[in-house]
C-alpha cells in the first residue's frame, strides 16, 4: 500500500482539501494509521482472501501466515476503522449516480465508467484522493483506470453520504485475482486479531505518493520540485494546461461544480 506524502500535499496547497475528503468519507482513522507492512503477511493474506457476500451475514475469509480465519464483514470493517454502512450489493455497470459523478469531476467526459481514467479528474485534491484510494484502500496495482469502486468512495468523500458499503468494496477488490496491494490492510487485521508477527518476515519499504510518484502519474510536470509544483490539467478534447500550485481559490473541493 502507498501512503500519503504530507510534504507534497502541503507544498501543493492540497492538505486541507485532501483531509476534507478523508473526513467526509469517514476514513480519518484509517488514513492516520500508517502501520508497517510485511512481505509474507501481505502475500499470504491477499492470495488467500475470499469474500462471501451472503444475503444474511456476509463474511470474509483469509489466512494470517498459516492460520485460516473467517470474519463477518462488519467485523472486517471495524478492524479497518471503516463504518459498515450502505448497500453491499454488487454495483451495476454504469449506475446513474456514479456516472453523473464521473462526468461532474471530469468536465463532462462522456465515456463509460469502465473506460474512464483517473487522470481525467480535473481538481488536483480529488485526483490525489483517487490515487490514494487505488493503492492504499482498494489495494490495486493499476492506478490508471477509474472504476465504480473509486467513484463510490468519491461520492462519499464529496457529499458525506455513503450509499455504498465501502468495506464490501474493499473485500470485493481483495478477492479479485491479479496484482493486488493490501499491506496496510493485512497489518490492520493482524493487530486487530492480536496475532503475533512472524519474526522472520521481511519489512516492506514504505512507498509514498510523493513528488516522484506524482510525476509518474503525469499529475505534475517532469521538472516540478517541491518548491515549484506545476499541475497538469487535462481537458476532454486532449488539450492540457500547466498550472502552478497552490491555487486554493481555483481548485477548492468546496466549490461546485468540481471541474
Amino acid at each position: 500500500s502507498s501512503f500519503t506524502c504530507y510534504d507534497f500535499l502541503s507544498n501543493a496547497g492540497l492538505m486541507d482539501d485532501f483531509f476534507t475528503l478523508v473526513n467526509r468519507a469517514g476514513l480519518a482513522a484509517y488514513v492516520g494509521d500508517e502501520r508497517e507492512q510485511y512481505y509474507m503477511l501481505t502475500k499470504i493474506f491477499v492470495e488467500s482472501f475470499k469474500f462471501h457476500n451472503k444475503h444474511y451475514g456476509p463474511t470474509v475469509a483469509f489466512k494470517i501466515y498459516g492460520d485460516p480465519i473467517t470474519m463477518t464483514l462488519e467485523e472486517f470493517c471495524v478492524a479497518l476503522d471503516i463504518a459498515p454502512v450502505g448497500t453491499a450489493s454488487r454495483i451495476d455497470d454504469n449506475p446513474r449516480d456514479l456516472l453523473e459523478l464521473y462526468r461532474g469531476i471530469t468536465n463532462d467526459d462522456c465515456r463509460t465508467i469502465q473506460r474512464g481514467k483517473i487522470r481525467n479528474i480535473q481538481l488536483p485534491a480529488i485526483k490525489y484522493f483517487a490515487y490514494y484510494i487505488a493503492t492504499s484502500i482498494l489495494g490495486r496495482e493499476n492506478t490508471s483506470n477509474i472504476s465504480s469502486y473509486h467513484l463510490a468512495f468519491l461520492i462519499a468523500a464529496l457529499t458525506g453520504e455513503t450509499p455504498y458499503h465501502l468495506g464490501s468494496l474493499i473485500a470485493r477488490r481483495l478477492s479479485n485475482k491479479g496484482p493486488i496491494f493490501g499491506g496496510t490492510i493485512a497489518s490492520h487485521i493482524l493487530a486487530y486479531l492480536e496475532l503475533p508477527l512472524d519474526p522472520t518476515d521481511v519489512k516492506l519499504t514504505p512507498i509514498r505518493l510523493d513528488i516522484a510518484a506524482m510525476k509518474s502519474h503525469q499529475f505534475v510536470t517532469t521538472n516540478s520540485s517541491l518548491e515549484n509544483i506545476v499541475y497538469r490539467m487535462l481537458f476532454i478534447d486532449g488539450d492540457e494546461r500547466e498550472i502552478p500550485l497552490p491555487q486554493a481559490d481555483l481548485f477548492s473541493v468546496r466549490r461546485r461544480s468540481w471541474s
